[in-house]
């Protein structure tokens, strides 16, 4: 009927809020699938990788404490805070690795170059060639960028070196009073010598910087020191023998050179082997003898007897020994006492060993065959 109002259809939207609802929660359940199941995971693995790379550039890179391997450490650091992939990671190691092993070369080269300017006598706090070679090398080293740059820089710390310590002993003993020098070098024992001024020279002239920086020359002053042994031992030694001394350390079984070429000045036989003379001869019906005590002789000469000053004394354990040793027959057990004449840093380590240490070290000399 005209005029007649429409009833208003009213619309379900029941199935639509519904079907909104539904897709909602599945997009809810793909996204947590997705969070939980990709992206968190990945995540925490990159937060791992990245945990992992930075204790590895603690562990190699910035320990090694060059001032290139500080520098890079706290750059490639920030690296991989930054890093937004594992892959990116994994590149930023690849850097570090390269540079912790260029940096530990760098590292050895500088520990080269400290040990060449600082030796056992002389060193860079002392001598002012030796700093400038210190400031010189170190500076060169720090320079080089890669590997090989650092593995042809080692001739020129070998040079270098090597010429600094030749020109500082060159110009010590060219000044030094006297010809007469005594070279001192340190191993695990100091070992020295005497050596003239041209020999001393030439001994500088032959060494690398590896043996000069545990030498030095001196010139010196001597004194006299007792070593006691047995002739059994040294049967050929007399007064103005040249010797070498050695030390026996009896713990570690080792035997040292203390000094190439010392002077024995006395040999002093005790009196209880030599003094008594009580010698006889007898053949068919003759029959001779000689008797006497040197001691009482030498003491009875010294208090004025013309006697007993009548016999000379004064070659008689030298001709002695000589006889012996030309006879091929020696009484071994003597006792004897040889005065060395060194100098006086070698003769304060003999007075030590013989007097104090005698338990465990053992001095033991060897004539020199001229």
């Amino acid at each position: 009927m005209v005029g007649d109002v429409i009833p208003r259809r009213e619309i379900d939207v029941r199935p639509v809020v519904g079907a909104a609802v539904i897709f909602v929660l599945i997009g809810v359940i793909v996204l947590g699938i997705y969070y939980f199941a990709l992206a968190r995971p990945r995540a925490l693995k990159l937060e791992d990788a990245k945990a992992s790379a930075l204790r590895q550039i603690n562990l190699t890179l910035a320990p090694i404490g060059t001032d290139q391997a500080t520098a890079a450490a706290s750059s490639y650091s920030a690296q991989v805070r930054e890093a937004g992939s594992e892959s990116e990671v994994e590149s930023i190691l690849v850097g570090v690795t390269s540079t912790a092993k260029l940096e530990r070369k760098r590292k050895e080269l500088l520990g080269v170059v400290d040990t060449a300017a600082n030796g056992t006598y002389y060193s860079a706090s002392s001598v002012p060639a030796l700093a400038k070679l210190l400031q010189d090398l170190s500076a060169g080293v720090n320079a080089k960028g890669t590997e090989s740059e650092l593995d042809a820089y080692k001739t020129v710390i070998d040079n270098q070196a090597t010429s600094t310590w030749q020109a500082h002993f060159t110009g010590l003993i060219e000044q030094m009073v006297g010809e007469n020098l005594v070279m001192t070098q340190s191993n695990s024992l100091p070992f020295g010598e005497y050596v003239s001024k041209s020999e001393a020279l030439a001994r500088v002239g032959g060494h690398t910087w590896q043996t000069l920086r545990r030498m030095k020359f001196e010139n010196h002053s001597t004194i006299q020191v007792p070593v006691t042994d047995t002739l059994s031992r040294a049967p050929s030694i007399k007064p103005g023998s040249t010797v070498k001394v050695y030390v026996y350390d009896k713990t570690a079984e080792n035997l040292y050179l203390l000094y190439a070429n010392a002077t024995v000045r006395y040999v002093i036989f005790s009196s209880e082997d030599l003094a008594t003379i009580a010698w006889t001869l007898a053949y068919d019906t003759v029959s001779k003898s000689y008797s006497t005590n040197m001691w009482e002789a030498l003491k009875a000469a010294a208090a004025g007897s013309t006697d007993a000053a009548a016999i000379d004394w004064r070659e008689f354990s030298k001709d002695l020994i000589e006889r012996a040793l030309s006879a091929g027959v020696e009484k071994f057990d003597v006792a004897t006492i040889y005065v060395v004449e060194v100098p006086d840093a070698y003769g304060e380590l003999i007075l030590k060993f013989e007097l104090f240490q005698s338990a465990v070290k053992d001095i033991v000399l060897v004539p020199l065959v001229s």
